[in-house]
């Protein structure tokens, strides 16, 4: 017996039920399984890419947050190194200051010693 082999565009109902013989599925038949195939898969590639495109905006709202903290934190530490080098100047400038006024006491006594011992013996030999 040789199978039944019908026309491509006939729909009869005599067919059996079940059989999937590819000869008997038309065209269009093959055309709309390919295409609803590719529309599943772009519906998936589709939504994967919606997790991902989710993932980064929440990936990149906590590198703003974070970014953010950083600047904020960045300009607390760039305070206070200002804070730090204007009170560094300030105590190198007293620093300075007091040198200064010690310098010029140890000339005053230089000379003073100067003068005591031009009027004083100097008693090292009676």
């Amino acid at each position: 017996m040789t199978p039944k082999i019908s026309n491509s565009w006939d729909s009869s109902p005599s067919r059996e039920p079940g059989v999937t013989d590819s000869l008997w599925q038309p065209p269009w038949w093959r055309w709309l399984i390919s295409a609803l195939s590719g529309t599943v898969e772009t519906e998936k590639q589709i939504a994967w890419l919606r997790k991902e495109t989710e993932e980064l905006r929440k990936s990149n709202e906590e590198m703003r947050k974070e970014t953010a903290e950083l600047r904020k934190s960045n300009e607390e530490f760039e305070k206070s190194n200002e804070e730090f080098e204007k009170s560094n100047e300030d105590a190198r400038i007293q620093d300075d200051q007091q040198l200064a006024e010690l310098l010029r006491q140890n000339e005053r006594l230089a000379e003073l010693e100067l003068k005591l011992d031009a009027v004083l013996p100097k008693s090292g030999s009676s």
